[in-house]
C-alpha cells in the first residue's frame, strides 16, 4: 500500500527547526509497517531528513503550494493520502482524486465558524473526507460540537514517542528545562520571573526555544534582555533533536507552563519519556498527555499563575522523593500508553481501513 503524506506550509521538515508536525508526522513513518512505500511532499527545505522520502515542492502561496502537491500525487498516485492539519488543502485534494480516500490529521483546535456561510464551506470540506484524526480527545469533542455528523469518521491517536530514543540519563543535573516555540503563550516569561524568585541557587534554567516567525524572533529577543542578569540561564534555539533529547534526559525538572490550551503537547510527553519531573499545565489536551505523572497548574491566565508556577518549582526542588516520584511515574505512563510503536501500529490500521473501503 503506497502512503502520501502532505505537510502544512510554515513546515521544516528538517533536523534543524523540525515542528512538532514535522517530528510527528515522521515518526508514524519510520515505525510504519508500511514505511517503504510512503513518502512525504511538503514545501522545499534546506537538508531536509535523510530517513524518509521526501519530495520538496516549490510555492509561493497556498494556491499554488496545492497545485504543487495535485502533481506530485498525480506522477506517483498512492492508495492513501494523508493531509496534516490543513482542512482546506484536504478537500481539494479529494476533490482532484475522487477515487483516492483522503484523511485530515489534525494537530490543533479548528477555528470555530462565525457565520452560516462559513460554517456550510466547512462542512463541504469535511464531507470530502474520508476520515479525520484528532490527536486528543479535547480537539475532537471541540470539532463535534461544531459538526457532530461526522462522528462516524473521527478517531483519535495520540502522539506517541520512540521510548528508547526518548529516555533518561543515567544521572540527572540540577536543571529545570524549557522546550518549545518562543512564544508569550507558552508561559515563558511567568517561567523566567518563578525561576529568579527561588532561592535555590545551584539550580540552573534551560531554555530551548523554537524560533521560525518574525514575531517569535522578536520574543527570542525579549528573552534574552529578561535573562542577562541571571546567571545560571541557558539559551538554545532551533536545536536540532539529538540535542534536544539530551537536554531532556539530563534534566532533572521539565517546565512546560503553556497558557494556551495545547492540542495534544508533545514536549510533555517527551519529558515524561526522558524521566523529568513535569510541570504543565491543567488544559485543553495536556491532561490526556499527562494522566497523573505531572504536576499540572490551573488557570495559567490568572495574575498568581507566576508565584504558584514557583511553588511548584520549589517543591519539587525541596522534595526530592517526590521529584522522583514524578520522574518514574512519567515514563513508566508514556511506555504504558504512548509507545510509538503501539500507537504507529494503531495509525496504520486506520490507513489500511480507509484503502480496502
Amino acid at each position: 500500500m503506497k502512503i502520501a503524506v502532505i505537510l502544512p506550509r510554515g513546515m521544516q521538515f528538517s533536523p534543524q527547526g523540525a515542528t512538532s508536525i514535522d517530528i510527528v508526522a515522521r515518526d508514524l513513518i519510520l515505525k510504519s509497517r508500511f514505511r517503504d512505500a510512503t513518502y512525504v511532499i511538503g514545501a522545499a527545505t534546506p537538508e531536509p531528513f535523510e530517513d524518509v522520502d521526501f519530495r520538496p515542492v516549490h510555492a509561493t502561496n497556498q494556491v499554488s503550494l496545492i497545485r504543487e502537491f495535485l502533481k506530485k500525487l498525480r506522477a506517483d498516485l498512492p492508495d492513501v493520502v494523508v493531509v496534516h492539519q490543513h482542512p482546506e488543502t484536504a478537500a481539494r485534494i479529494s476533490k482532484a482524486l475522487p477515487g483516492t480516500p483522503v484523511l485530515l490529521h489534525r494537530h490543533g483546535l479548528l477555528k470555530e465558524s462565525r457565520s452560516v456561510i462559513s460554517k456550510w464551506k466547512k462542512r463541504r470540506q469535511f464531507s470530502r473526507l474520508a476520515g479525520i484524526v484528532f490527536v486528543s480527545g479535547f480537539i475532537r469533542d471541540r470539532f463535534l460540537a461544531q459538526f457532530p455528523s461526522f462522528e462516524d469518521r473521527e478517531t483519535v491517536v495520540f502522539n506517541g514517542v520512540d521510548t528508547s530514543v526518548w529516555a533518561p540519563a543515567q544521572a540527572k543535573r540540577q536543571e529545570i528545562v524549557y522546550v518549545g516555540r518562543a512564544r508569550q503563550d507558552k508561559g515563558l516569561l511567568p517561567l523566567i520571573g518563578a525561576y529568579r524568585s527561588l532561592s535555590a541557587n545551584d539550580w540552573s534554567l534551560k531554555l530551548i526555544l523554537g524560533v521560525q516567525t518574525e514575531a517569535e524572533t522578536s520574543f527570542a529577543k525579549q528573552i534574552d534582555v529578561s535573562c542577562a542578569d541571571l546567571a545560571n540561564v541557558a539559551i538554545f534555539q532551533n536545536a536540532p533533536s539529538a540535542a534536544v533529547q539530551r537536554h531532556l534526559s539530563e534534566a532533572a525538572i521539565a517546565a512546560l507552563p503553556s497558557i494556551v490550551r495545547e492540542g495534544f503537547p508533545r514536549a510533555v510527553v517527551e519529558a515524561m519519556a526522558s524521566g523529568c519531573a513535569v510541570i504543565a499545565t491543567n488544559q485543553g489536551g495536556t491532561p490526556e498527555a499527562a494522566g497523573d505523572a505531572a504536576l499540572l497548574l490551573d488557570e495559567p491566565d490568572t495574575e498568581d499563575f507566576e508565584t504558584r508556577l514557583t511553588n511548584s518549582l520549589a517543591e519539587l526542588i525541596n522534595d526530592g522523593q517526590r521529584r522522583n516520584q514524578l520522574a518514574t511515574a512519567g515514563r513508566q505512563r508514556v511506555v504504558g500508553a504512548l509507545g510509538l510503536e503501539a500507537v504507529a501500529n494503531r495509525y496504520d490500521n486506520l490507513l489500511e481501513k480507509l484503502a480496502e473501503a
